[in-house]
């Protein structure tokens, strides 16, 4: 039976929610810089609403955009 090798400890991202102010742990691994900016739908727990994650900078998206 083969071993299984696990990886360290995933980088995952944490982030402050806009609405609460409250630090969240996600379940999104952060990801190296890419050419573009790849973001990832993330149902908050603090705030019940539908943030979209950064996967490079671990920061939700500015409502600027």
């Amino acid at each position: 039976m083969p071993l299984r090798q696990f990886a360290s400890m995933a980088d995952f991202i944490v982030f402050q929610c806009p609405q609460t102010g409250m630090n969240v742990q996600t379940h999104l691994e952060k990801q190296p810089k890419l050419e573009r900016r790849s973001f990832e739908a993330f149902s908050c727990p603090a705030c019940t609403r539908v943030h979209f994650i950064d996967l490079a900078s671990g920061q939700p998206m500015k409502r600027e955009r």
